[in-house]
């Protein structure tokens, strides 16, 4: 911050010069020496513009994550595997309040979850997500806990800058083509803190969903697009046991979501900037939650601890 004051500063102070040199030589403009004064004014200019023109160009960065939805071939329903699981906990958001939509997690093949139902239940958990991390500030700092139970989180405030709100009633009018969104009483959380001059668009594609959170410092789409599937016919490792009857019973649909932040043009170094990109790290994380690494990650270290209890005869979970 004393830097940015520093530049501030100085900038001021080359202008006030320069004004005061600018005026001079166009209320001299018939000295004898006035056109090689202009001639060395514009020559001045060619270091500060080789200088600040990156500043002009656009910084791009973009994070992939890897979700999955398993189906059931034989009760034809999207389920969840067992119970107190680390899938269970992750995914909790996209399947919270899901009763109030009698049909959100029936599907008559898989194809009908990779195409439509597996995207209504990936962006009603993000969207679900956004509105509990981002319901008082945008711009927070998070610190994680490990308890003996699970993990916690707690946010705080990591700036003055100020913050708009989207009511959840907006946020239903935006997503009306996603029921789970939509329907009243599905999603809780109340509102949505964005950055000032925010606007959210739908930006769905065939196949695809994908929306962006645009501002005039930068720019966040999150966009969700099925990737493949197949047969677990091992069952899934510490979440689904095969069906010993029927190996082709379950299935994992595999999606890919991709954020992508863009700091706008002549904005990348603002003081400002420091704040979007934070936001930017936090979606990341709300992303980062559902992705397969972590799920996977968070199921040996379970089943490892299970493993141990056992041979050293240790009672608990």
């Amino acid at each position: 911050m004393l830097d940015s004051i520093v530049v501030k500063i100085s900038v001021t102070i080359y202008i006030a010069f320069s004004s005061v040199a600018l005026w001079l030589l166009w209320h001299n403009s018939v000295a004898p020496d006035a056109l090689k004064n202009t001639g060395l004014l514009l020559a001045s200019l060619l270091p500060v513009l080789i200088v600040v023109f990156p500043y002009l160009k656009e910084e791009k960065t973009s994070r992939h994550f890897v979700f999955d939805i398993f189906y059931d071939t034989q009760e034809k329903s999207i389920i969840g595997g067992d119970k107190f699981s680390a899938y269970d906990s992750n995914y909790m958001y996209m399947f919270t309040n899901l009763s109030l939509v009698p049909d959100a997690l029936s599907a008559k093949d898989f194809s009908e979850v990779m195409d439509k139902k597996g995207l209504d239940i990936i962006e009603k958990g993000i969207i679900d997500s956004l509105l509990l991390k981002f319901m008082m500030h945008w711009d927070i700092e998070t610190r994680k806990f490990q308890g003996p139970i699970g993990n916690s989180e707690s946010a705080s405030w990591a700036s003055k800058l100020s913050s708009e709100t989207i009511q959840l009633s907006e946020i239903q009018n935006i997503f009306k083509h996603n029921h789970l969104i939509s329907k009243q009483g599905v999603l809780v959380h109340p509102k949505l803190s964005i950055p000032p001059k925010s606007i959210i668009k739908i930006k769905n594609e065939d196949k695809a969903r994908a929306f962006v959170i645009e501002n005039p410092y930068s720019s966040i789409e999150i966009l969700i697009r099925p990737s493949m599937a197949g047969v677990a016919q091992q069952g899934i490792w510490g979440i689904l046991a095969s069906d010993p009857n029927n190996k082709n019973r379950f299935f994992v649909i595999e999606y890919k979501v991709v954020i992508t932040f863009i700091q706008r043009r002549a904005k990348v170094y603002a003081p400002e900037m420091k704040s979007y990109r934070r936001w930017f790290e936090n979606i990341c994380d709300i992303l980062q939650r559902f992705d397969w690494s972590t799920v996977d990650s968070q199921i040996e270290s379970r089943l490892n601890r299970e493993a141990i209890s056992k041979i050293l005869n240790i009672e608990g979970p």
